[in-house]
C-alpha cells in the first residue's frame, strides 16, 4: 500500500458572521469543508491558497495570518471513505476578501459537484461542516493571538 502525504493550504473567510465553504461530495457523501486545496512544488503557502481561491471560488483572497494547523492521518480516524494510508496536513489561513461579486464562478471547482455556501457560525456543529474539531476555534477566532497547532484531529 503506497502512503500518500500531502499538504493543504486552506481559506478561513468569515463574513457577517458567516463562514464561506465549499460543500463536495466526491462519491462517498457531501460534506462541506473551507475552500483551498494542494501546494505544489515551488509555492509559498500563499501562492498556493491565492490560486486554489481564484481556480474554485474565483475570488482574489489575501491572506492574514496562520490561524490553526492540523494533520489528519486517516488510519486513526476509522475513515470509510479515505486510504489508511492518507496522510494530510492542513494550514489554515484567516483571509481578507474585498470583493465577493465573482465569487462562485471559479473555473476549476473542486469536483462536478462542488456547491459554494455560507454557514453562518452559530450553526457550524448541527451542519456537514468537517473537520468538526476547528469549529470552536472558528467561532472565536478574533481570540487566536497565535497559531494554534491541533494535531491528528478530524
Amino acid at each position: 500500500m503506497e502512503k500518500v502525504f500531502r499538504y493543504s493550504i486552506k481559506a478561513i473567510i468569515i463574513k457577517d458572521d458567516k463562514l464561506l465553504v465549499e460543500s463536495c461530495d466526491y462519491g462517498r457523501g457531501r460534506f462541506s469543508k473551507l475552500p483551498g486545496g494542494g501546494h505544489q512544488w515551488g509555492e509559498t503557502m500563499e501562492q498556493a491558497l491565492i490560486r486554489e481561491c481564484k481556480e474554485e471560488l474565483c475570488l482574489d483572497v489575501n491572506p492574514q495570518r496562520l490561524v490553526l494547523a492540523r494533520d489528519y492521518i486517516a488510519k486513526n480516524h476509522n475513515s470509510q471513505t479515505d486510504l489508511a494510508s492518507f496522510h494530510q496536513a492542513e494550514l489554515m489561513f484567516e483571509c481578507q476578501v474585498d470583493d465577493f461579486s465573482k465569487l462562485a464562478c471559479g473555473k476549476e471547482p473542486d469536483g462536478e459537484n462542488q456547491q459554494i455556501k455560507w454557514i453562518r457560525l452559530d450553526d457550524l456543529e448541527k451542519s456537514d461542516f468537517y473537520p468538526k474539531a476547528i469549529i470552536p476555534y472558528l467561532k472565536k477566532i478574533k481570540d487566536i493571538k497565535e497559531t494554534i497547532v491541533l494535531g491528528d484531529v478530524n
